[in-house]
C-alpha cells in the first residue's frame, strides 16, 4: 500500500441547482473542478425593454413640443373623433382611420386625441413612425412598445405579459401576428373576464412612414382580423396618407363592418382653421419678439395672411413652415415675411426646408421620375383646363396617367369624373421651379423641349379640335 495519502475530500454546499442540485453536505474525492459564474435569466420586462422605441410614445422626450391642433382648430374633427371613442351608441366600428394630404396635420390631430384622452382618464397607448428616425421607421419595435405602454396603464395585464415573454424570449423575432395575438389579445381577452366594462385606444400614426408597403398592408389587415375575430375592448386609430397601398388595405374585406374614416378634406373647413392659426401667431409674434414693437398694429396686412392661407391649400404645413421661419428671435419678422412672399432675395437661409424635404421625399419614391415631371412641367407651364388634353398631347388613356402619378397621390389629385388634375399643395409648383429648392426635380429645363414637342403635335393635325390658348396659354 502506498504511503501517498488520498486527496482531501471537497465538500460542497450547492445553491445553484446544476449538476448537484438535490445533493446536501456531499462528499466528492479526485477530480478537477471549474467554477463558471452564471447570471439568472433575464426578466420578461428586461426583454421587453430591450425592443421598445421609447421615441414613439405620444409623450416621449424624443418628440419634444410634439406637432398638436392650435387652440380652437381642428375642433370638427377632433369632436368627431372623440365621440368615436366614448359613444354611447351601439358601437359599429373598431377601426378608425384618419387620412389627408401630405402635410395635412394628421400626427397633430392624433397627438391632441391622446392628450384627450389622457385628460378624459381614457386608456391610450400609441406609436408615431417617422421615416428619418431609424428606432421608429420599421415595424419591429411597434409592438413591444405598444405592451410596455399597456402594463403601465393596466398593471393586472403585467403578470401574463411578462410570463409570455419568459416562457417565450425570442417573441420579437416572431411574426407581426403571433405577437400581437400573445402579447395584446390574450391578455385584454384575460383581463375582460373581470371587468368588461373598460377599453383600450391604440393610436398608430404614420403608417405610411413604415419602411416598406407590404409590411404596412400586413399592419392594418392583421388588425382587422384580430378584431373582427375576438370580442376585444380595443379600439384602433390609424392616421397616415391616403396612399394606394393603404387604400387596398383599408377597402379589404377584413374591414367590413369594422372601419369609419376621418378624411381631412374640405368638409372640416380647414382654411378657416389656418386662418385663425395664423392670426394667433402673428399676434404673439408682436406681442413677444423682440422687434415686436418695429411693427405695426396691422402688420401682417389681411391680404398678405390670405396669401398664406391659400398657399397652404387647406394643409397646416406649409402655414407652420412660414411661422416658424418669421418667428426666429433672432431676425425681423417683417423682412422675413417679405422672403417668404418673394420680394426679398433668400441668399443663404431656406424658409422652405421643411417643406422641401417633404416633396423630395415624395419624389424619391417615383420609379419613372423624367416621365412624371414631363408630365408636371406640362401641367404647370401649359396649364390646360382639362385632363383630357393633357392625357391627348401624351396620347395616354386615363389608367396610365394614373398609374404614372399614384406615387404622388399625396400632393396631386387626379379626377377622372371632373376631368382635372388639382394640386393638393398650391405650393408644390413653386418648389418644382426653383432649382435651389428642388434640385434634381426642378422643370425648368423642360419648358422649351415641351414647346417644340407641342409645336410638332399640331402641325400633324392632332390639335385640330383644340386652340391654340387652350393647350400653352404661356407660349402666345
Amino acid at each position: 500500500m502506498s504511503g501517498r495519502r488520498p486527496p482531501e475530500p471537497s465538500r460542497h454546499q450547492n445553491q445553484s441547482g446544476g449538476l448537484f442540485g438535490n445533493a446536501d453536505n456531499t462528499v466528492i474525492y479526485g477530480g478537477n473542478f471549474t467554477s463558471i459564474g452564471g447570471t439568472k435569466d433575464k426578466s420578461g420586462f428586461q426583454i421587453l425593454q430591450e425592443h421598445v422605441a421609447a421615441a414613439a410614445f405620444h409623450n416621449s422626450k424624443h418628440r419634444f413640443n410634439p406637432p398638436r391642433c392650435h387652440k380652437n382648430t381642428r375642433e370638427a374633427v377632433l369632436d368627431e373623433i372623440f365621440e368615436w371613442i366614448v359613444g354611447d351608441k351601439p358601437r359599429e366600428a373598431w377601426i378608425a382611420w384618419l387620412n389627408g394630404a401630405a402635410g395635412a396635420g394628421k400626427s397633430a390631430i392624433c397627438q391632441s386625441i391622446a392628450e384627450m384622452c389622457i385628460l378624459h382618464d381614457i386608456l391610450v397607448a400609441s406609436f408615431f413612425f417617422f421615416r428619418t428616425d431609424s428606432t421608429r421607421n420599421t415595424i419591429d419595435p411597434l409592438v413591444a412598445t405598444l405592451v410596455y405602454q399597456i402594463i403601465q396603464l393596466i398593471p393586472d395585464s403585467r403578470q401574463h405579459i411578462f410570463e409570455t415573454i419568459e416562457l417565450n424570449p425570442l417573441i420579437f423575432q416572431q411574426t407581426l401576428e403571433a405577437q400581437l395575438d400573445m402579447l395584446i389579445v390574450r391578455p385584454l381577452l384575460h383581463l375582460q373576464v373581470f371587468d368588461p366594462a373598460w377599453k383600450l385606444l391604440l393610436i398608430i400614426d404614420g403608417v405610411d412612414e413604415c419602411d416598406g408597403e407590404k409590411i404596412q398592408m400586413d399592419l392594418i389587415c392583421i388588425i382587422a382580423k384580430l378584431l373582427r375575430t375576438k370580442n376585444l375592448p380595443l379600439l384602433v386609430l390609424f392616421g397616415s396618407r391616403r396612399e394606394n397601398q393603404l387604400l387596398m388595405a383599408f377597402n379589404s374585406r377584413n374591414m367590413e363592418g369594422t372601419l369609419t374614416q376621418f378624411p381631412l378634406d374640405d368638409n372640416y373647413e380647414a382654411d378657416e382653421d389656418i386662418l385663425r392659426f395664423l392670426n394667433d401667431s402673428f399676434d404673439e409674434i408682436k406681442q413677444t419678439h423682440p422687434f415686436g414693437e418695429s411693427l405695426g398694429a396691422d402688420w401682417p396686412s389681411p391680404d398678405h395672411v390670405q396669401e398664406i392661407v391659400t398657399k397652404s391649400s387647406g394643409q397646416f404645413i406649409y402655414a407652420s413652415v412660414v411661422i416658424n421661419f418669421v418667428s426666429v428671435p433672432s431676425a425681423n419678422p417683417s423682412a422675413r415675411l417679405d422672403i417668404i412672399r418673394g420680394l426679398r432675395p433668400s441668399g443663404r437661409l431656406t424658409p422652405f426646408a421643411q417643406l422641401d424635404a417633404l416633396y423630395r421625399h415624395i419624389f424619391a419614391q417615383v420609379d419613372d421620375i423624367e416621365t412624371t415631371l414631363e408630365f408636371l412641367a406640362y401641367l404647370i407651364f401649359g396649364e390646360p383646363e382639362y385632363l383630357s388634353l393633357i392625357l391627348h398631347f401624351f396620347d395616354y388613356v386615363y389608367a396610365d396617367a394614373q398609374a404614372l402619378l399614384a406615387p404622388l397621390a399625396s400632393v396631386l389629385l387626379c379626377d377622372r369624373d371632373a376631368n382635372k388634375i388639382t394640386f393638393r399643395h398650391a405650393s408644390l409648383p413653386d418648389f418644382l421651379r426653383d432649382a435651389g429648392r428642388s434640385r434634381e426635380y426642378c422643370i425648368n429645363a423642360l419648358a422649351t423641349p415641351l414647346c417644340i414637342r407641342w409645336f410638332d403635335t399640331a402641325r400633324a393635325g392632332r390639335f385640330k379640335d383644340l386652340s391654340f390658348g387652350e393647350q400653352i396659354p404661356h407660349a402666345r
